[in-house]
């Protein structure tokens, strides 16, 4: 019999502190919850969502995500059927961050701290928010996978994958900011097409092109500062045929949000985005998960996450 409250949690994740610190956490929680809560330990890549798939059908109506922002995003494509509706539409989801980028929480404008989600599992507090759908094609077949936060081809997906595959000791916003000064300079910008709510195709070369739920990515750079999590909406960012010198010149203002005035950006709000690239790399919550995307959709006020 599944508790009422499942914790999922990344031993690995921040470098292995998440695992390190879960035993302090775990003893706050049971005598800060009102509710006893089971405790499941993901063991790799994707496990996550098995075990918040498992939870959530067999009767547990809060999952709580103890990681980082790819944590969560596997939490979710657990949370959610094929269909991109919720197992249970009474469930909802919480967030303990405890990952290097600790993005998503920023535009959710919560706490991070234990303290903070205690407060919030036991207050019940909710809000409907959207979440993207990102379509794509690896070894020939099509797949589809779901985001909350930001999902973005082109050299940001190169960035993440070069931050995943080496350590984040260094915290989140010195490991993004090693990676896109490792990475960008090498980085050839690809001609892509895009087509916003079925108007017309749209050719344009491209250094990245973001699509945004969320405001932040990059442990804490802004490149969507008008995303909002209810608009029904995708923030679409497009970054233009620019060098590294640009890029890097221009790190401050990605930080700040205050880039979207510079004459290489551009930026607009859709529902749809139908995509024609090549073998670009795909980010979705800060985690590669293939190449050459095709389609991003949002789904309105799709996951009840406790705020």
């Amino acid at each position: 019999m599944v508790a009422d409250t499942v914790f999922i949690v990344n031993p690995r994740s921040a470098n292995g502190r998440t695992g390190r610190r879960w035993p302090r956490y775990e003893r706050f929680f049971r005598a800060a919850l009102r509710t006893p809560f089971d405790v499941r330990r993901t063991q790799g890549p994707w496990h996550a969502a098995d075990l918040a798939r498992s939870a959530v059908q067999a009767g547990a109506s809060t999952i709580v995500s103890v990681g980082g922002d790819g944590t969560l995003n596997e939490v979710l494509n657990g949370f959610l059927d094929g269909t991109g509706r919720p197992w249970n539409p009474d469930a909802r989801i919480a967030v303990l961050s405890t990952g290097t980028g600790a993005d998503f929480v920023r535009t959710l404008g919560v706490g991070r701290e234990a303290a903070d989600v205690a407060h919030r599992l036991n207050a019940g507090n909710t809000r409907m928010i959207d979440v993207g759908r990102c379509a794509f094609m690896t070894a020939g077949a099509r797949r589809t996978r779901y985001f909350i936060n930001v999902a973005e081809f082109g050299s940001g997906g190169a960035v993440v994958d070069r931050v995943n595959r080496t350590t984040k000791i260094l915290g989140g916003r010195m490991s993004f900011l090693v990676a896109i000064l490792r990475t960008l300079p090498g980085y050839r910008n690809t001609r892509v097409a895009l087509e916003a709510d079925g108007g017309p195709r749209q050719e344009r070369i491209v250094n990245d092109v973001i699509v945004a739920n969320g405001r932040f990515f990059g442990g804490g750079l802004m490149p969507a500062p008008h995303a909002d999590l209810e608009d029904g909406l995708l923030d679409v960012v497009v970054i233009g045929d620019v060098d590294f010198r640009t890029v890097r010149r221009n790190l401050p203002a990605l930080r700040e949000g205050t880039h979207l005035d510079r004459p290489y950006v551009e930026h607009f709000r859709a529902k749809e985005l139908a995509v024609h690239a090549g073998d670009e790399m795909i980010d979705l919550d800060g985690e590669f998960v293939g190449r050459r995307p095709t389609r991003f959709e949002v789904l309105p006020h799709a996951v009840r996450i406790v705020a």
